[in-house]
């Protein structure tokens, strides 16, 4: 019984820490950036990395 009552604690003790952690936390709208304006961030840039990953699929698909 006391292994039960201390494991209860230990429980109880976690969790209370675990919430005091997440105090400072700031939920965001999903799919809206807000940092700081990151030019790898922008549409043209994700055109061109998908051309460079299509152009490397398409060369590690073929014969050698």
């Amino acid at each position: 019984m006391p292994k039960k009552l201390a494991l209860a604690f230990l429980a109880a003790g976690s969790l209370s820490l675990l919430v005091a952690c997440g105090s400072d936390v700031t939920i965001y709208e999903a799919g809206v950036y807000k940092g700081k304006h990151d030019e790898t961030a922008t549409e043209e840039a994700a055109q061109r990395r998908s051309g460079e990953l299509r152009d490397r699929a398409q060369s590690g698909m073929t014969d050698r």
